[in-house]
């Protein structure tokens, strides 16, 4: 049976899938959902992808969302995709894994959200937001120069240094490009700084010819539109996954060394780190001459690294791994942008220097329900006690439980509001906590300790009716 893919290519991540597939023979057919129309709220849409979101696919009974889940399930699912996409080798593919889990909170949060507020947002009905647009400039700018400055230092003209393409520069190449919407002197002066990504695009784009020109066309003819509708825009309105990875190197009897990197000594930017972690983020690992950064990428690895890990953690078959894969996909711009942000701002923000924003903690406390909701009625509607109806726990399950746990630093009142509606997700934290004692409550106890010093201070705070001071030595580490 043919693969059906569904798409609308104005997404990013729809073109990415759409041009691997013409560009290594893929046989599907390309179903269109109209994001302007709405058409992924449809109900049929709904049956392939509960998130409503584009792009899915459907390969005979199997579905499947989340664009670099879809990638990596495509390059292994059809035997005519040539290795360097997504290299066999286990040191290179969890390289460009780790470029994959760094990209959703940097690359695509500043150019999605930089291009929605300077040019989209009244094609959407939306009110420009010019802060927004500031702010997602700064994260776009420091991400190109991420990638200028660490993927891009070898000789080769690809990410990690490669002389042929990756899913890693499609999915981030396919970003970039949006910006092709903007106007001149906006995408001069973004990209203009970053000579070694214009090359690197250029590459791609040469590499993926004609495929690539022809589904990047409908940017151009976007573009063509914006540009009449609106002639003088210048006039118009304007740390949760350390103890994920720590957890499971102890449940599954891995020898390894613990070297802390106290952050809030800012250990992390010391020039010995930044040879381990260039992005001087944790965790990092070092495996003989092998070094490696973010948290997904590294379980990934371990998992596969290491022959005594059960095989329920990352599964060798390819629909429960490709499954996996798209909730950890999914996690970064959603469950983690939200608990992250909601606790920042409602309790550790005087620990590292700045105000709380109840903004921003308002905002963040919507993104983090709304995840919340989607765990429990999309990933928690099997039989099973983990995600997608397991009987026993995958690294999803750790990663996403370690990042809700930071909820404990909360007040009691807080964290019962945000939690408490969802019962199967409780039972869950419980059943993944049972599955990895003691050693899940030996790592967390850091948290316990920290809830306790929070609720003294408060309650101080409110005998003497003055502000708590928050300023806790190792807090800044959550």
């Amino acid at each position: 049976m043919k693969l059906k893919v569904y798409a609308d290519r104005l997404s990013q991540p729809s073109r990415a899938v759409i041009i691997f597939c013409k560009v290594n023979g893929i046989e599907f057919e390309e179903i269109e959902v109209e994001l302007i129309k709405r058409q992924q709220f449809s109900p049929e849409f709904k049956a392939i992808n509960p998130l409503r979101k584009v792009p899915a696919i459907v390969d005979g009974r199997f579905k499947l969302f989340e664009s670099h889940a879809i990638l990596i399930y495509l390059t292994s699912a059809f035997p005519g995709v040539a290795d360097h996409w997504y290299p066999a080798d286990l040191s290179s593919r969890a390289k460009i894994n780790s470029v994959l889990s760094w990209y959703h909170l940097n690359l695509r949060r500043g150019a999605a959200t930089f291009v929605l507020h300077t040019l989209l947002a009244p094609s959407l009905g939306l009110r420009p937001n010019q802060q927004a647009a500031e702010e997602a400039e700064k994260i776009l700018s420091s991400s190109l120069s991420t990638i200028e400055n660490i993927w891009l230092k070898g000789n080769g003209r690809f990410l990690l240094g490669g002389w042929q393409p990756s899913i890693a520069d499609l999915s981030l190449v396919c970003e970039i490009t949006q910006l092709e919407l903007l106007d001149e002197k906006d995408r001069d002066r973004v990209l203009g700084p970053h000579k070694k990504v214009q090359h690197w695009i250029e590459s791609t784009r040469n590499a993926t010819r004609p495929h690539f020109d022809e589904v990047h066309d409908v940017l151009h003819k976007l573009k063509t539109k914006l540009r009449m509708q609106q002639p003088n825009p210048a006039n118009s309105e304007t740390e949760p996954r350390i103890k994920a990875t720590l957890t499971s190197k102890m449940l599954n009897g891995l020898d390894f060394e613990e070297i802390k990197v106290d952050i809030s000594r800012r250990q992390h930017l010391s020039p010995e780190f930044k040879e381990i972690s260039p992005m001087q983020k944790v965790p990092a690992i070092v495996h003989g001459n092998f070094k490696l950064i973010e948290s997904h990428a590294i379980l990934g690895y371990l998992a596969s690294a290491f022959p005594g890990v059960a095989n329920h953690w990352y599964p060798t078959d390819l629909f429960g791994r490709a499954k996996i894969n798209s909730v950890l996909d999914w996690h970064h711009s959603n469950l983690r942008h939200g608990a992250v942000t909601y606790v920042i701002n409602t309790v550790l923000a005087p620990a590292v220097g700045r105000p709380l924003n109840p903004k921003a903690a308002a905002e963040a406390e919507k993104v983090l329900l709304s995840s919340l909701s989607k765990i429990e009625n999309i990933w928690l509607n099997g039989d099973g006690g983990f995600l997608l109806g397991g009987f026993q726990p995958s690294i999803a399950d750790l990663s996403l439980v370690c990042e809700l746990m930071q909820l404990e630093v909360l007040d009691e009142k807080d964290r019962s509001r945000i939690l408490a509606p969802y019962k199967k997700v409780l039972q869950w934290i419980e059943n993944t906590r049972t599955a990895t004692n003691p050693h899940f409550d030996e790592v967390h106890n850091i948290l316990y300790k920290a809830k306790k010093k929070f609720q003294d201070q408060r309650s101080r705070g409110a005998n003497t009716g003055t502000e708590p001071n928050n300023k806790m030595g190792g807090l800044s580490k959550m």
